[in-house]
């Protein structure tokens, strides 16, 4: 069983809210990478080709945004909406 902690993992699915238009993306988590200092960066696959004006496929998201940002992440693990 995975957890249900906000912190993504791998397989994750997210859908991000754009907080201008409220347009939605899906994507699918890939990769997370750590640095040096445990920080985390979270590289998403986006199916549709649209990716989000905010997301450099060179840095990722931040995985502290998303476990953070609630009205702008919404993470769907197991087929259930993790909040």
């Amino acid at each position: 069983m995975r957890s249900l902690s906000r912190n993504p993992q791998i397989g994750d699915l997210i859908i991000k809210t754009c907080s201008m238009s409220c347009k939605k993306f899906p994507g699918l988590i890939h990769e997370i990478k750590k640095d040096k200092y445990g920080h985390a960066s979270v590289f998403v696959t986006w199916p549709s080709g649209v990716v989000p004006r905010d997301y450099r496929q060179e840095h990722g998201y931040s995985s502290t945004n998303i476990h953070n940002l609630l009205i702008e992440f919404e993470i769907i693990r197991g087929g259930e909406s993790i909040s």
